[in-house]
C-alpha cells in the first residue's frame, strides 16, 4: 500500500516537473519572442531618432503624458535635437529649454514664437513664419505642428526650424534682380513707345509678341493687350495683310524686307515704307522671328519731288548761263553740263554721249594740250579725284593753261556728286594787273612829292596817303592800312593839338572845311604853320594837301 501510494506519488511528481519544465521553456521562448521584439522595437526608435538628428531641419519638442495608460510621466517633456542646438548655437546643446530657444531669436521674434507655441499647445493650431536670430541676423523658417496617434491619443507637439539664411540672400538676390530686369524692360518699352512710328515684334510663328504706342495709334485700338489677344495686323486699302505677308518672306529669305504703301487715311493721301527685319527667336537657328516698323514717308516723297522740280530748273538755268558747268556723280561719271562746258573745253558731242568719268574728261583735255603742265601726272589724277566723296566746301583755284588762258575753277558739293564752273578770267586779271600797274605809279607819284598829301575816295575812306604825310603827323605805316574813315584820319592829328580846349570842336571845324573844299591854316604845338588846301574831284573824292609855310 505504501509502496503503491509511494510509486504515485513519484509519478505525480515527475509528472509535475515535466509540466513545469514545459511551463519554464513555454516562457523562455516567449520571453526570448518580446526580447527580439523589444530589440527591433529600440532598434526602429534609435534609426527614427538617426533619421531626425540627420534631418536638416532642427526641431524642439513638446511630449505629453500618455492619455491611456496611467503614465508614469506627470508633467511636459521638453526635447531639443542635436541639429537644433548646433544650429542655435545653444550652450546647454540637447538639454537646453524652450526660454534657451527663444532667446536666441530677436526680442519681437521671440514675442511671436512664444505666442505660436502657445497657440500651438492650447489648440493645436498650425503655424509657420520666418524669424530672425538676434546676433548673426540668420533668417530662420519655423513652423509647429500637433502629432496625434491613430487612436487619438495626443502624442507630442513639435516645432521645426530650418535655417534658409542661403536662400532668403538668394531670393533677395533675385528679387533685386528681377526688380532690376523689371526696370530695365520699363525703360525698353518706354523707349519703345517713344518712337514716332509703329513698331512691333513677331515670334516664329510670325504672331505679335509686343507694339508701341503708335502701333495702336495707328489701328485705332486703345489696348495694347486687345491687339495682341486679335491679332491685330497693319493691311492695305485692300484689307490685305501686308505687314504679314512681309513678314512670311523675311522669315523665308533670312533677309530684311521693305514695302512701299500708299493708304489713304482721314481723306489724304499717305506714302508709308514697310520693312520686317529678320531674327532668330531662341537657341535654335530655325526659330526665326521679325521685328517690323511702319515709317511715313509722305513729307519725304515730297521733299523729293520738290527737290527734283527744283533740280531741273537749277539745270535749266545752268544750261543757259555762259559760265561753264558740269556735274560729276558720285560715280566720278558725267551727270550733267552745259553748252559752254563744251565750249570752253572743245569737246566733241560723240565724247560727252558716252558720259566720261572725270579721269577720261582730264585725259581728254590732257590729249588736247589744254591740261595745266604738271610734273607727276598720275599724282595729279589722284588728287583731283579725291574731291569725290570728300568735298564739304566749295573750294576755288586757277588753271593756267599752255595756250596762255586763266581758268577760275570751283568746285561744290551737290547731292548728285560735284559740280565743276569754270570760268575764263584772262581778261580780268589782264584788267586787275594794269589796274595795279596804275595804283602803284600813282603811289609813286604821291611819294615823290615834298607836300604831305592824303586821298579819300567817295566813301570818305582812305586810299591814299605817301610818305611825307608819315612824316609829318609822326604816323606809323600799320595805323593806316586798314582804309580808315577821314575822322579817324583826322583824329590821328590831336597829339600835335594839345592846347585846344575843345578837340571835338576844333576837328569837327577841320573835316567841315575839308568836305566843302575850304583852305584854311594850322598853328601846331611845335610852332610850324600847316596850309591845308583840300581838292574835291568830280566824282566826289577828296585829296588834301598839307604844305609847311
Amino acid at each position: 500500500m505504501n509502496a503503491l501510494i509511494l510509486r504515485d506519488i513519484v509519478f505525480i511528481s515527475l509528472l509535475l516537473v515535466f509540466v513545469m519544465l514545459g511551463i519554464i521553456a513555454a516562457l523562455q521562448i516567449k520571453i526570448h519572442k518580446y526580447k527580439h521584439k523589444i530589440y527591433f522595437i529600440r532598434r526602429d526608435r534609435e534609426r527614427c531618432n538617426e533619421v531626425l538628428y540627420a534631418a536638416k531641419d532642427g526641431y524642439f519638442c513638446f511630449v505629453y503624458p500618455d492619455q491611456k495608460v496611467k503614465d508614469p510621466q506627470k508633467e511636459i517633456m521638453e526635447k531639443c535635437s542635436r541639429r537644433l542646438a548646433v544650429m542655435l548655437n545653444l550652450a546647454d546643446g540637447t538639454a537646453a529649454s524652450f526660454a534657451d530657444v527663444t532667446d536666441s531669436f530677436n526680442k519681437d521674434d521671440a514675442k511671436l514664437l512664444k505666442k505660436y507655441v502657445s497657440l500651438l499647445q492650447q489648440e493645436g493650431r498650425f503655424f509657420e513664419d520666418m524669424l530672425h536670430l538676434k546676433n548673426s541676423g540668420r533668417s530662420i523658417c519655423v513652423y509647429g505642428n500637433r502629432i496625434n496617434g491613430a487612436d487619438n491619443n495626443l502624442y507630442c507637439d513639435i516645432v521645426w526650424f530650418r535655417d534658409v539664411s542661403s536662400e532668403t540672400a538668394r531670393i533677395a538676390g533675385l528679387s533685386a534682380e528681377k526688380n532690376e530686369v523689371e526696370a530695365a524692360c520699363g525703360r525698353l518699352e518706354q523707349m519703345i513707345d517713344g518712337v514716332d512710328y509703329p513698331l512691333w515684334l513677331r515670334d516664329e510663328n510670325l504672331h505679335l509678341l509686343s507694339v508701341n504706342k503708335k502701333y495702336l495709334e495707328f489701328a485705332g485700338i486703345k489696348n495694347k493687350k486687345d491687339v495682341l489677344k486679335n491679332q491685330v495686323e497693319i493691311c492695305n486699302g485692300k484689307g490685305e495683310k501686308v505687314a504679314y505677308n512681309l513678314a512670311a518672306s523675311a522669315q523665308k529669305s533670312k533677309k530684311m524686307q521693305k514695302k512701299n504703301l500708299k493708304i489713304v487715311r482721314g481723306g489724304e493721301l499717305f506714302n508709308f515704307e514697310l520693312r520686317e527685319n529678320p531674327y532668330y527667336a531662341g537657341d535654335m537657328l530655325d526659330k526665326i522671328g521679325t521685328v517690323g516698323y511702319l515709317v511715313d514717308n509722305t513729307a519725304l516723297e515730297k521733299a523729293k519731288r520738290s527737290f527734283k522740280i527744283n533740280q531741273n530748273n537749277h539745270l535749266e538755268i545752268l544750261g543757259a548761263l555762259g559760265t561753264a558747268f558740269a556735274i560729276f556723280d558720285d560715280r566720278s561719271k558725267l551727270y550733267f553740263y552745259n553748252a559752254s562746258f563744251k565750249n570752253l573745253w572743245n569737246l566733241e558731242n560723240e565724247f560727252l554721249e558716252k558720259t566720261p568719268s572725270y579721269l577720261q574728261f582730264l585725259e581728254e583735255v590732257r590729249e588736247k594740250k589744254m591740261l595745266p603742265p604738271v610734273p607727276d601726272i598720275k599724282n595729279y589724277k589722284q588728287e583731283e579725284m579725291s574731291v569725290f566723296g570728300s568735298l564739304l566746301e566749295t573750294k576755288e583755284d586757277l588753271l593756267h593753261l599752255p595756250d596762255g588762258r586763266t581758268i577760275r575753277r570751283l568746285r561744290t558739293p551737290h547731292p548728285n556728286g560735284v559740280i565743276f564752273a569754270f570760268e575764263d578770267v584772262s581778261d580780268r586779271l589782264a584788267t586787275m594787273r594794269r589796274l595795279n600797274d596804275l595804283t602803284s605809279m600813282q603811289q609813286n607819284i604821291l611819294d615823290n612829292l615834298n607836300d604831305s598829301v592824303i586821298i579819300f575816295g567817295t566813301n570818305r575812306r582812305l586810299k591814299f596817303y605817301n610818305r611825307a604825310y608819315l612824316k609829318l603827323w609822326s604816323l606809323d605805316f600799320d595805323k593806316l592800312q586798314d582804309e580808315p574813315k577821314i575822322e579817324e584820319v583826322i583824329g590821328l592829328q590831336k597829339l600835335f593839338f594839345s592846347n585846344v580846349n575843345d578837340w571835338d570842336s576844333f576837328k569837327n571845324s577841320m573835316l567841315e572845311n575839308i568836305r566843302q573844299g575850304r583852305r584854311f591854316n594850322l598853328l601846331r604845338d611845335d610852332n610850324k604853320t600847316l596850309a591845308v588846301s583840300p581838292l574835291i574831284f568830280y566824282d566826289g573824292s577828296i585829296m588834301v594837301t598839307y604844305t609847311v609855310k
